[in-house]
């Protein structure tokens, strides 16, 4: 090997020159080792697990010596469908008066997609039941749904379950949406889970190890009783026996809810018995209120009842309402059956709707992004009427939510309105006792170790 520079190792004669010399030639042994590595004429005769070429003229041919890769064994399950990179998927439950077309435009962007999904399925489900169904025929409240759109916000996929053994899907394919029935072999467990409050209800659920659709089956379950954005507390418990579905002997989610036993320490115990198609507390009071706790299903409290100074207008003023702070596009329900009165533009309360309910009570919704409603319609409890939105006089994407008694504003907040429509028929009663007793005797028997928020399951096959 040429070189312009030399080397010299001077030796002194110090005490310990055995060990002098044997470092010297150390030194000499690892100079030359790193020159052979680094020469191509020696390094092209050394063996690598990976041979990477720098220059162009290699860059044009395939290598000749071995190539790497990456997970050789397990490609197959490491490939991601590109369709789904950066997508993003909603998965609700049906409200009153939802329709394919109404679920559709909630979570799609892309307002073109909207007929012809609904459309699709719509067809595959009328040809597959044999029943007349269409894109805007009401959907049973509460059926599980999901919808998948891509990172701009395109259609991806749907997932439809009407009942247990029907699940509909609809996927697109280059630009045709395809619909189909999922076959499945379907079986139930019944389980009892128990957890502490950790968070939101989802957060805790997810926590504990299950799913967001069983958080939205017992929020929906104690909708009227537990308000769990406010009065949930960091250790409350909630114990549930549910069904746990199984397709094809893989769990697939879940059927009803047998029974709830929540320990609230704002809310106090709340207990719910499934019994006849409707839930009960433990002395057979139906949990069914006339009036819901809020219109919406986020509740964030942005301006209380009373006076205060106006957020634009910069003047004191009375707050005829309550004002809830959400996402534009949050569905906003009827708090209770009744007439709409008035659907349309109010000046600086933007969209504007008013219901006119039983017992001389009113309720009132402002700024909403959109209506569905029209004026002398009949709207049912937790019926969709419009969207959060933020027209009229608005710094911000609310829900101005007014109540009134006998023509008179109230705070919504505090004005007591929620009364309970029925209990268990008296010849049901014998048989409504001892099913609560076992369900009870089940739920409480499973008990949750102290500071734990690791689920505990017992099954019964």
């Amino acid at each position: 090997m040429a070189t312009d520079r030399a080397y010299s190792i001077k030796f002194d004669k110090p005490r310990n020159g055995l060990k002098t010399r044997v470092l010297a030639v150390g030194l000499c042994l690892l100079v030359t080792g790193a020159v052979i590595y680094v020469w191509p004429s020696f390094g092209s005769k050394i063996p690598h697990s990976c041979d990477i070429r720098e220059t162009s003229a290699n860059k044009q041919r395939p290598p000749s010596g071995p190539t790497c890769a990456v997970n050789p064994d397990n490609s197959a399950k490491d490939k991601v469908d590109p369709m789904l990179n950066g997508s993003q998927e909603a998965t609700d439950v049906t409200g009153p008066g939802d329709t394919l077309i109404s679920i559709l435009n909630d979570n799609l962007l892309d307002e073109a997609s909207v007929p012809q999904v609904a459309e699709s399925m719509a067809s595959s489900i009328q040809n597959t039941l044999n029943i007349n169904f269409t894109p805007d025929t009401a959907l049973p409240p509460g059926r599980r749904y999901s919808i998948t759109i891509d990172s701009e916000g395109r259609f991806l996929k749907a997932v439809l379950e009407l009942e247990p053994a029907h699940v509909f899907h609809a996927s697109r394919e280059d630009s045709a949406i395809n619909s189909w029935k999922e076959e499945v072999v379907l079986d139930f467990k019944t389980e009892v889970a128990c957890f502490e409050m950790k968070g939101s209800l989802s957060e805790s659920i997810a926590n504990a190890g299950e799913g967001i659709e069983l958080a939205l089956k017992l929020a929906n379950v104690f909708r009227w009783d537990v308000d769990f954005h406010s009065e949930s507390v960091k250790g409350d418990t909630l114990r549930v026996l549910f069904e746990r579905r199984y397709a094809d002997d893989r769990p697939s989610g879940y059927g009803r809810v047998l029974g709830a036993v929540y320990e609230g320490k704002k809310t106090g115990p709340k207990t719910a018995i499934y019994f006849n198609n409707e839930y009960y507390d433990e002395k057979g009071t139906e949990l069914k209120k006339n009036f819901l706790r809020s219109p919406l299903s986020v509740i964030k409290v942005t301006s209380r009842y009373g006076y205060r100074l106006h957020p634009v207008l910069k003047i004191w003023r009375k707050h005829n309402g309550v004002d809830y702070g959400a996402a534009h596009g949050t569905p906003v329900w009827a708090v209770s059956g009744g007439i709409v009165t008035y659907a349309g533009w109010n000046n600086g309360y933007g969209n504007y709707v008013c219901i006119k309910h039983d017992n001389g009570f009113e309720s009132r919704y402002g700024h909403l992004q959109r209506f569905f409603v029209n004026k002398g319609q009949r709207v049912k409890q937790r019926q969709r009427i419009g969207l959060v939105g933020m027209t009229g006089i608005a710094t911000g994407p609310h829900l101005d939510f007014q109540l009134l008694v006998n023509k008179k504003h109230m705070d919504p907040l505090k004005v007591t309105m929620v009364k309970s429509l029925r209990s268990v028929p008296a010849a049901l009663a014998p048989r409504f006792s001892a099913l609560t007793q076992d369900r009870l005797s089940c739920i409480k028997g499973n008990l949750l170790a102290k500071g734990s928020n690791r689920l505990t399951k017992l099954k019964f096959d």
